[in-house]
């Protein structure tokens, strides 16, 4: 849908710890584009990740509608995540993203070009969708104990495993690369699970390596994992690998990268499904975004066209 952006006036909320030290100079570049091609706006900079999402929550409450996300994957869907806690109706807000993280995955399946300032000119020219949003609550005896919303993929086991060692390292050097070398290092360690899977049809027990829950279709910082994954189906494309060798694997990354893993190996297949279930023992690990999930069983649903979202490419 196209929307004329210069219409509205768009809250900036702005990721700090995305911009590191080169906080001034950026902003003042995305501040000139704005301008250049007259966007009305208004900065909100938080010093934390719970003073963000307080400020989202309270002007989606104030009846703001329009947004400007400057920072990567975690930082857009810390917005999401306000969003749909506010309780408004998320299909009434547009937002659109200036992608200045690490990994870009979700601004990959939405054409974004890897100079931030381009998404601005893709915001004159208003270019926006109904975009699915997931949701993964965690169960513990059928309880749900916690709840987190997604808009890209959720990965569960190998993929958990992974983002929990990432992120207990704090070195800042090599960043981009961090996602597949702790890959390679939790490969060697870690070991499939017996997981029952129930979906709106079936059920099935198998012993699995790592699964993902897909609304688009990259993560680890270019990976295809979900490769026809459609953001505005109404669906959860559910990308099973089963018990594979660390041989197998390794041979393969290219295959993820491109997306071609689907199709050359038969430990891997593919569902879609609006509604998943995950019951585990002992617990997997869970994440989304690079964001740890509280563990438990999980239970995953797709919520139809829940928000608007830009596209910097048409269709």
């Amino acid at each position: 849908m196209q929307i004329n952006a210069k219409l509205y006036s768009w809250q900036i909320i702005l990721n700090p710890h995305a911009l590191s030290f080169r906080n001034d100079q950026l902003l003042n570049d995305i501040e000139r584009k704005l301008q250049s091609v007259q966007i009305d706006y208004l900065y909100h900079v938080t010093s934390t990740i719970d003073d963000a999402k307080e400020l989202i929550i309270n002007l989606c409450k104030k009846g703001e509608r329009h947004f400007i996300v400057i920072g990567g994957d975690g930082t857009l869907n810390l917005f999401v995540n306000a969003v749909m806690e506010s309780l408004v109706n998320s299909a009434e807000i547009y937002a659109a993203l200036i992608p200045l993280g690490t990994g870009n995955d979700w601004s990959r399946t939405h054409g974004y070009s890897t100079n931030y300032l381009e998404a601005i000119v893709a915001l004159d020219s208003g270019n926006f969708t109904n975009h699915d949003v997931g949701l993964v609550e965690t169960l513990i005896n059928e309880k749900v104990i916690d709840a987190r919303y997604f808009i890209n993929i959720a990965g569960f086991g190998f993929d958990g495993a992974v983002i929990y060692n990432t992120r207990k390292k704090t070195t800042k050097i090599f960043r981009p690369q961090m996602y597949l070398i702790n890959l390679l290092k939790t490969l060697i360690a870690y070991k499939p699970q017996t997981m029952t899977l129930k979906s709106t049809d079936h059920t099935t027990t198998k012993n699995i390596f790592t699964i993902a829950a897909g609304i688009c279709q990259y993560n680890g910082n270019g990976m295809r994992q979900c490769p026809d994954a459609i953001y505005n189906d109404g669906l959860l494309d559910i990308v099973i690998i089963e018990k594979v060798s660390i041989l197998k694997v390794l041979l393969n990354i290219k295959n993820l990268f491109k997306g071609l893993h689907v199709k050359k190996l038969k430990e891997v297949s593919m569902t879609r499904t609006n509604y998943l279930e995950i019951n585990t023992t002992p617990f997997i690990l869970g994440e989304v975004e690079g964001e740890m999930l509280t563990t438990g069983d999980y239970r995953i649903r797709c919520l139809p066209s829940a928000i608007n979202l830009m596209r910097a490419k048409s269709g």
